[in-house]
């Protein structure tokens, strides 16, 4: 099984859908600020390049992944904790970095898969608070 690191850069910003969507259970939680929903992987394939879009027109000029930390909880679960360092550009003279974290709980019983996703921060609000939307 490829390490967690590899496994998570997988999912930095200019990934490719299906290898991000790869990632996921068919099924899986996804939670932030805003509340928690159930999302189908085919669903999540569906809204990523949207997703993408969107992250675009906000100025992200990159998502990397700065540390991520394992625990694992049993033989089969694994719960990461990461955090991504993400660059917001307006204009030349007007950019903006976040370091912001994100938990996972993956089962690690054959292809490591991503159960359940918690986001820690509204990346629009951040934008806000800066002045950058």
């Amino acid at each position: 099984m490829q390490s967690l690191e590899t496994f998570l850069r997988s999912l930095e910003h200019g990934s490719e859908t299906s290898t991000a969507v790869s990632c996921f259970a068919d099924t899986f939680l996804a939670a932030g600020p805003n509340g928690v929903t159930v999302v189908k992987a085919t669903e999540l394939a569906a809204a990523l390049p949207h997703r993408k879009k969107m992250f675009e027109e906000m100025g992200c000029r990159s998502a990397t992944l700065d540390s991520v930390s394992e625990t694992k909880l049993d033989d089969r679960y694994t719960l990461a904790e990461a955090k991504w360092r993400m660059t917001f550009a307006r204009n030349e003279a007007q950019t903006a970095e976040f370091l912001v974290g994100s938990t996972y709980i993956m089962d690690t019983s054959g292809e490591r898969k991503i159960l359940f996703y918690l986001t820690h921060q509204d990346i629009k609000s951040l934008l806000h608070a800066e002045g950058m939307l």
